[in-house]
């Protein structure tokens, strides 16, 4: 876990967990190989090992990258949602986020006659402009994050359903490239895109979060808020911006769906917030702020994924599946808080 050098805070408590490396926090790469991390990744090594003996399909080359592709918009969000978590904010809208971009984009390329990459900037400026208005919200107002995000879900939600009028939005006749993209191409022809686009913007966040100035403010400011303030971070930016890049991950994820489907619908997304904190706590992001990595978060995900995959490689149910899921999600959060608690105790 980072944190602020000694001198920025030490008055305050924080500096009994300071690591000073040059540039006052650790190694980001350091940092991906923590504990907490490797025992999340030797979890999902057993869950995928486990399901294997179950069925010799599942880790198959085909299903992994099938398991991988599905996973894509999920992992996008939940990545970006770590850093917000981590900063002491969480963000409720971002499924329907995802589902105003779509609908915005589809909308101006199949009604509007607008050329679909423009359209595609046009649905993603969009997302920014809903990231930046629960930022203002949240830090101008001081309300919880968990209710003003919950109100603006309902209210961004609503914007998608009258701009599409609660229809389906597809039949896209040009501009193949731009679904080729997005979605439908395959790197080296195998590889889905959508996996390109996860990998590309985990690395794109794990560097901002683990290797720059701007990541130890995000871990001090959830950390002790108090403290950050008198060493001089301006708090409220920098959860401004972490609404702005999640709002921005929301809005790619749903250009990825775009791309691979060819169709929105304004109820797209339904739940994906849910399930987007749910794979960052599992990945041992604290629900308490200053904890998480981007790396466990992908792990997250990708247990998450696992265990779907496998159920339904096994005909499970499909009720079954998500109590299945629920349990996972409880048994992460009981370890969490565990991890939690000693870490607190040690000081």
């Amino acid at each position: 876990m980072q944190r602020l050098p000694e001198s920025t805070y030490a008055s305050k408590g924080g500096g009994n967990h300071a690591r000073n490396s040059g540039t006052g926090f650790r190694s980001g790469w350091s940092r991906a190989f923590l504990i907490r991390d490797f025992g999340i990744a030797i979890v999902a090594l057993l869950i995928g090992l486990g399901f294997s003996l179950a069925s010799p399909v599942f880790l198959s080359t085909y299903n992994l990258l099938n398991l991988l592709r599905q996973t894509a918009e999920l992992g996008i969000i939940a990545m970006a949602m770590t850093m917000l978590i981590i900063s002491g904010e969480f963000d409720l809208s971002v499924g329907a986020i995802y589902a105003v971009t779509g609908v915005v984009a589809g909308l101006l390329a199949k009604h509007f006659g607008l050329e679909i990459w423009a359209a595609a900037i046009c649905g993603l400026a969009s997302a920014l402009i809903l990231g930046l208005l629960n930022g203002l919200l949240v830090t101008t107002t001081k309300i919880n994050s968990f209710i003003a995000t919950l109100s603006t879900m309902m209210v961004y939600r609503g914007i998608a359903m009258v701009l599409s009028q609660g229809q389906p939005i597809s039949s896209f006749h040009s501009e193949t490239a731009f679904f080729d993209i997005m979605g439908r191409g395959k790197g080296f022809g195998t590889i889905p895109v959508p996996i390109f686009w996860m990998a590309t913007w985990g690395i794109l966040l794990f560097l901002l979060l683990h290797r720059t100035a701007f990541g130890v403010k995000v871990y001090a400011t959830g950390d002790n808020p108090e403290a950050a303030t008198l060493a001089g971070i301006k708090i409220a930016q920098v959860k401004r911006v972490g609404f702005l890049i999640t709002s921005f991950a929301a809005g790619l994820a749903g250009l990825v769906s775009l791309g691979y489907l060819k169709t929105v619908t304004p109820t797209q997304g339904t739940g994906l917030e849910l399930e987007a904190i749910a794979a960052a706590v599992i990945g041992g992001t604290s629900m308490a702020g200053g904890v998480g990595s981007i790396v466990g978060t992908f792990i997250g995900t990708f247990i998450m994924a696992e265990v779907r995959t496998g159920l339904v490689l096994l005909g499970t149910d499909a009720y079954i599946q998500d109590a299945f899921v629920g349990l996972v999600i409880a048994l992460a959060v009981i370890v969490n808080i565990k991890l939690t608690d000693r870490r607190d105790a040690k000081g």
